[in-house]
């Protein structure tokens, strides 16, 4: 068996502990992006919690944040991490109860705001200055990049600002990856060999070790590549499971097009969606760009819009049929929107045709490297277990391009006529 020489960092203030790894390294930096990613049972959580107590100890009056997509799910797990493994609750007070506080308040006025991103009010209210975030993979780079706007030094509590968190593998074009790429995170890479319940100093596995990675082994598919190899790859389970970023995913020259068209989603909670899609002379399509972004009012999606039908000149403006204020508002911008829906399998069947690899090696549908949120909804975009019916989550770009492919369908090149006549069945 291979042995792993791990270098330990001791946190004298718990009595010991061992943080090793990318524990050890999540501990020791103080960039203002961090993410500590790996698969289940590595120790992050547990890492990421002890670094967020000791700093609150170390500098009074600290104004933090524990965060989660949803509120709710917050309470059931890292919480009771917290609770249970790493604070001294007989020093804290728990405000609002222990079983579901709004804060955390220690003795020398420190304190750690709890909330989940569908209900931030609270604990975005005012700058903190560090932000720890649970299972980040659930979030969207926008909300991401809100939480970074309140976690940016101007608190002013301590020597540095962090906004930080933990996950665990998504897709392998996940907006995770994509701004560790770009350099404006640092991504920590654990493993099974940072938790010292699973592997000695010496690198042997524990007896506890051998039952927790066994139960890990018994997954397979998409879970096991996640959860136990840590690996980025497609979810289990996709709609799109024949989408590969190696062949899907591709730069195109904007000059190989012979007509474009904008699909589009409406959101303000959920992202609103703007797809720019190009096609050439043999009909294949490509997303050229995507507008991907939550908390914007209408008019700012409307305004967008309009650049790009002023730019390209698109032939098909595909919208939510259901949609109609986002309708009326590009008509009354001189857009000429159509309303789409189709059947939700018959679009999907339409997209996965696209997908397929043709004759000549390539295929008829593909997305240019910038469009991180559709790569990332392609490859985990499921089915409900048992049902023909896709999941309603990571959808947005996956609806627009739906309706683009009904519009496509019904011959909704032809936008010169009579807008007033227009009708969806």
């Amino acid at each position: 068996m291979t042995t792993y020489k791990i270098v330990e960092l001791t946190d004298t203030s718990r009595g010991g502990i061992e943080f090793r790894g990318g524990a050890r390294a999540l501990w020791q930096t103080k960039d203002p992006e961090v993410i500590l990613a790996g698969p289940a049972d590595t120790g992050k959580t547990f890492a990421a919690l002890h670094k967020l107590d000791t700093l609150c100890w170390k500098y009074p009056g600290v104004q933090a944040a524990i965060i989660r997509k949803t509120q709710k799910s917050l309470y059931g797990s890292v919480c009771v991490t917290y609770q249970q493994k790493v604070a001294r609750m007989e020093a804290i007070t728990a405000y609002g109860g222990a079983n579901s506080p709004d804060r955390y308040i220690y003795p020398n006025g420190s304190t750690i705001w709890l909330g989940g991103l569908d209900n931030p009010d609270k604990v975005l209210s005012s700058e903190r200055d560090y932000i720890y975030v649970n299972q980040a993979e659930e979030l969207q780079e926008g909300d991401w990049e809100t939480l970074k706007t309140r976690c940016s030094g101007r608190a002013g509590n301590a020597p540095y600002a962090q906004l930080f968190g933990d996950c665990n593998p998504g897709g392998s074009r996940h907006w995770i990856l994509e701004r560790a790429r770009r350099g404006t995170l640092v991504h920590i890479t654990s493993t099974h060999f940072d938790n010292p319940s699973i592997y000695d100093a010496d690198g042997s596995l524990t007896e506890s070790g051998k039952a927790r990675l066994r139960a890990l082994q018994t997954m397979t598919g998409i879970r096991r590549k996640r959860l136990l190899e840590g690996i980025w790859a497609t979810a289990e389970g996709a709609v799109y499971d024949m989408f590969d970023s190696r062949v899907h995913v591709c730069e195109r020259d904007i000059k190989e097009f012979q007509r474009f068209g904008l699909a589009c989603d409406e959101g303000y909670t959920n992202p609103a969606v703007i797809l720019l899609i190009g096609e050439d002379g043999d009909g294949r399509q490509h997303v050229i760009s995507e507008y991907y972004e939550r908390g914007k009012i209408q008019s700012e999606v409307v305004a967008y819009a309009a650049q790009l039908y002023s730019q390209y000149q698109p032939a098909i403006i595909a919208v939510d049929a259901a949609a109609a204020g986002l309708i009326a508002d590009l008509r009354n911008n001189s857009i000429p929107a159509r309303p789409s829906k189709g059947r939700v399998l018959d679009g999907i069947g339409q997209v996965q045709t696209l997908l397929k690899v043709q004759g000549d090696g390539r295929p008829r549908l593909t997305v240019a490297p910038g469009c991180v949120n559709t790569i990332n909804e392609f490859e985990s975009y499921i089915w409900k277990p048992d049902k023909d019916e896709p999941v309603k989550e990571n959808d947005h770009a996956m609806d627009a391009i739906r309706y683009y492919q009904d519009a496509h369908g019904r011959g909704s090149w032809l936008i010169t006529e009579d807008l007033a006549d227009d009708t969806y069945e």
